[in-house]
Formats: C-alpha cells, structure tokens, sequence
C-alpha cells in the first residue's frame, strides 16, 4: 500500500490532522489500536477562551476560536452528527477573594469582554459567594467525533486497527516503510504513548492521570457548564459529565477510589440534589513541561512529524495546531517558537 501520509495515534490530534488531510485532498493512512480509554475519549471536550485557576486569557485565543468554530461546524456536516455546544461556563466563587481578585481584572478590556458578571443564578447550586459567566465557551463531543471518523476511514479502507509496532518501521529510498505499508511522511499523534516513541521519547512530557465520571442527577436543569473545582457537563436528558482529578504518581489508566472520593465530594459541595454515578473513567493526559502543545518535525529523520501535548485544552488547540502542521509541512510556513518542537532541541542534543 503506497500513501502520502502514514498518521499514527487516532486520539483528538491525529483526528483533527487527518481532517485536514482531508479537507486538503492529500492521502493517508491512519493507524491506531482504538482503546475505550484514552484521555480524548473521556474527555469532557470543554473549551475556553480564560483558562486556569489565574483566570489568563488563553494564548492566540482570537485565532483559536476561529479555527475551532470552522473545523467542528465541518466535522458536524462530514460526520452528520451533532458535535458542537456552544455554552457560557457558569463559575462559582469560592470565596471573597476570588471575587475581588475577578474585579480587578475586569479593566482589561481583552479580558472583560469574555465575562458576564452578574448572570441569572443557577439554581439547585451550592453558591454563597455568587458566581460570574465566561461566554465564548462550550464543549464537543469528543467521544462521538472520534467513533464516528473512525469509522469514516473504516469504511474509506483508511484506518489500521492495530497497535504500532515502533520496530516495524523503516527508512529505504526515501520512504518510511511499515510492515505493507510506504508512506513519503509520517505524523505521530500518540498522546502520552509518546513516551514510548524512540524517536521522540527525548520530548519532556509530563504524564498526567485525570478520572471522570458520568453521574445522573433528576431535575438538574441547565444548559450551562457548571464549575467549582471541578466541571459538570450536561450531556442529555438526567446526564451529566463530571471532572475531573489531577494525579501525576499514580499513573495508570484505571479509575481510584481517591479520585472517586475527590469527585463525590466535590459534588456534594457543587450541587443541592441527590446523584447517582453511573460510570467512572480515567486516563493519562499528555502534557508537557512548558503547557504548550509540540508540533514541527524530527531534528534529524526526514519527513517525520510530531503533535502532542494538546493537555486540557485539546478541542481548543488541536484545529489550529492540525492547521499550522499541515501549512509548515505542505507550504514550508514556519512555526512560532512557542508551538514548535525546535524549542526543546537541547533536549535532543542531551539524549543524542
């Protein structure tokens, strides 16, 4: 089998950069060994343009939205399914504090514009010091997305169901050569696995276990996404999406029962009504040292690419990093320092 493209890893970043090839008319083949839990898959899919407990407007935020917007409204019309949800993020103080410290940054203008301070209150929420609004937010189904294109590319004969094996991949005449397959370049899209990548394993990523759940909760009426702490995500009819924990030792794909006790508690501190959990999850995130996401190509392998390290905020990146990617390799346009692999080639250098 002779193609363009050879993309390993189906998570939220070889989907989105698979898109692109599509939208670009360029071939591929995409491998992946399509696991249940994987850290796009569990995901809640929340994006937003002020991120973290700072309260930052997030980086290239104008440039971001646009992207997303496009790319999704254009997953939807591919995929026939519903997958974007555009909802204010409903914030709830924790204390005086949070409340004063969010004035002072209302005069900025770029920030301001994204905050509604005094929304209609929510009910059924556990909120004594009120609560403010971040508009310009929202959520994709993540999950139904990255189902739904696998099977596109099942039924397009573009999708490898397989674990990849790292010693099956070759270098001849220009070509990387894997098992049947030749392909003139490859994109790595491995999320954590990355770690296992002996060609960019010198990257330093920082591994991080989120648990989630999906609890049922009746009369919970709300279109919003609720935070405190954690997220409470209204998936559909008594539904709710619930997250999620921060565990950076404890690094395995199976949910505990500290990240379970953390979730009910925080609960019982967010909301006034009774709730029953019906599933519990978890999966390792694929941050990096610097949170920003990594895209660009090998040091030293020809026609061999890396994106990864999308973290917490992969819907809201991984359209324009899928973007920028496919523009420096197709186009030759440079990437900015702050997004490219290059920032970290003493890292190749130390471990070379």
């Amino acid at each position: 089998m002779k193609t363009e493209f050879l993309i390993v890893g189906q998570g939220l970043a070889g989907t989105i950069l698979a898109h692109e090839f599509l939208k670009r008319e360029r071939n591929f083949v995409l491998i992946d060994e399509f696991r249940e839990n994987t850290s796009s898959k569990i995901s809640a899919g929340i994006f937003s343009p002020i991120s973290g407990k700072r309260m930052t407007k997030m980086w290239n935020i104008d440039e971001l939205k646009i992207n997303l917007s496009e790319t999704y409204f254009s997953l939807e019309k591919l995929l026939a399914c519903k997958l974007l949800y555009e909802q204010n993020i409903y914030q709830i103080f924790g204390s005086v504090k949070e409340q004063n410290d969010l004035t002072l940054r209302l005069n900025d203008s770029n920030f301001s514009k994204y905050i509604n301070i005094n929304p209609k209150a929510e009910k059924d929420l556990k909120q004594p010091f009120g609560a403010f609004e971040i508009n310009g937010s929202g959520w994709v189904d993540v999950n139904l997305m990255l189902n739904n294109f696998a099977n596109l590319l099942i039924e397009r004969n573009l999708f490898i169901k397989q674990q990849f094996d790292y010693a099956d991949l070759t270098f001849q005449n220009k070509k990387w050569i894997y098992k049947n397959i030749e392909a003139e370049k490859i994109a790595f899209c491995e999320g954590y696995k990355n770690n296992n990548n002996p060609y960019f394993n010198y990257l330093p990523f920082v591994p991080c276990k989120g648990e989630v759940l999906v609890i049922k909760c009746r009369n919970l009426l709300t279109e919003k996404i609720i935070k405190k702490g954690i997220y409470l995500v209204h998936l559909y009819d008594d539904f709710y999406k619930v997250g999620a924990t921060y565990e950076w030792n404890d690094l395995n794909e199976t949910p505990s029962e500290k990240g379970l006790n953390f979730l009910e508690q925080k609960l019982t501190e967010l909301i006034n009504l009774p709730f029953e959990i019906v599933k519990n999850s978890a999966a390792i995130r694929p941050t990096v040292k610097d949170r920003m996401p990594i895209i660009g190509s090998h040091p030293t392998h020809e026609n061999m690419f890396i994106l990864n390290g999308l973290g917490t905020k992969g819907v809201l990146l991984a359209p324009l990093m899928a973007k920028l990617l496919t523009d420096f390799i197709l186009d030759k346009k440079e990437i900015n320092n702050e997004i490219s692999i290059d920032r970290f080639s003493n890292y190749f250098e130390l471990g070379s």
